[in-house]
This record gives C-alpha cells, sequence and structure tokens, in this order.
C-alpha cells in the first residue's frame, strides 16, 4: 500500500551555510528516496521546508522517524497523511525548488494553522502547488531554482 504524506518545518539553516547544506539535503534525499522507492517534492522558502512525500508505508515511516530527527529544522508537523492509489510524482525521487522565498507566507500560514478546516484548506493550496512545481519541473528536465547564496 502506498501512503502520501505533507509536512512543513521551520529552517534552522542560516548564510553563508544555507545553500551548501541545501544542496547536501537534495543530493542525500534523491539517492535515499530511490533507495526507499519514495517519490515527491521539496519547496525550501529559506525560512521554511515544505515536503511531500509518497511511496510504501513502512519507507514513508522510516524517512519520517529520519526527517523528525533532523537539526537542520524544527517544528516538523504532518498536515496531511492518506493511503494513495500509486505514485503522483513517478518520474522523480525528488522534485526541488530553491529561493521560493515567494512561497515563504503561505508555507508558515499552514504551519501556523490550528483549526483543521482551514488547515485542510491550506494543505489542498500546498498540493496543488507542489504538483504544478513538479509537473514545470519535469517540462523543463531538471529543478526550478536554487537557494540563493545571499
Amino acid at each position: 500500500m502506498y501512503h502520501s504524506l505533507i509536512y512543513v518545518s521551520r529552517s534552522l539553516l542560516v548564510l553563508p551555510d544555507q545553500a551548501g547544506e541545501i544542496d547536501r539535503i537534495v543530493e542525500g534525499s534523491i539517492e535515499r528516496n530511490a533507495a526507499l522507492a519514495v517519490r515527491g517534492a521539496l519547496i525550501f522558502t529559506e525560512r521554511h521546508f515544505a515536503q511531500l512525500l509518497e511511496g510504501p508505508s513502512a519507507a514513508i515511516e522510516t524517512l519520517m522517524d529520519s526527517i523528525e530527527r533532523d537539526p537542520r529544522h524544527e517544528r516538523v508537523t504532518v498536515i496531511e497523511r492518506r493511503a494513495i492509489e500509486g505514485y503522483r510524482f513517478p518520474d522523480w525521487s525528488l522534485a526541488y525548488w530553491g529561493d521560493a522565498g515567494y512561497m515563504d507566507l503561505q508555507v508558515a500560514r499552514v504551519l501556523e494553522k490550528a483549526d483543521a478546516l482551514s488547515r485542510s484548506e491550506q494543505t489542498t493550496d500546498l498540493f496543488t502547488l507542489l504538483h504544478a512545481l513538479a509537473r514545470e519541473s519535469h517540462r523543463q528536465r531538471g529543478p526550478i531554482g536554487r537557494p540563493s547564496r545571499k
């Protein structure tokens, strides 16, 4: 059985090391996700992470255990977890978008929402965005953007 999970978190990465850490996260995630048969998409806004993961249930749980212990972020908040029929990001072990500062407010809103109804609406919006970015990244045959190197 496949599962889909979306989480958001607050980044603890700081300049000038931010870009290098993101490169390490992306490179490591591509390899690990491929080994676990996990697919998904990651957005980094320079203050927050938002990630959608999908794959075998046990693999998603293994990956989330590691993600929750990662000291590069805090307040890891799972905003959606559900069974799915199959991969929605079949071509990517990790589709990644960096330098997504314009997304920061939307991700922050999801992280801060307390009531389930508002969070549900924000989750739908975030999934729609992640899916659109994955399609665009697939069309361009590569990631859209990298973290800024300020």
